[in-house]
């Protein structure tokens, strides 16, 4: 019983901690709650070496696009039926 429970406290802080650096390189804190959970101080390590997400820029480069507009058309248009036209 007492081993058990050890563990499990010692998996809920590792899990922690990881959620809490993952939420810091925007990346699934969920996720990696459950890997620090599971794997402890490895997973630990393994969060704290990578780097962060840096989140893609394509949804405000369109929404740029559509403000530069001058006649109320984006300046280049992307098909995403025909990618091959641009």
């Amino acid at each position: 019983m007492d081993f058990s429970l050890i563990v499990f406290a010692s998996g809920v802080v590792f899990g922690g901690a990881c959620a809490i650096l993952a939420t810091n390189k925007n990346r699934d804190p969920l996720a990696w709650f459950a890997i620090g959970f599971f794997f402890s101080f490895i997973a630990l390590i393994v969060i704290a070496a990578l780097s962060p997400v840096v989140k893609s820029q394509s949804t405000t480069g369109k929404a740029s696009r559509k403000n530069k507009s001058t006649n109320g058309f984006p300046d280049d248009p992307v098909d995403p039926e025909r990618p091959w036209l641009g």
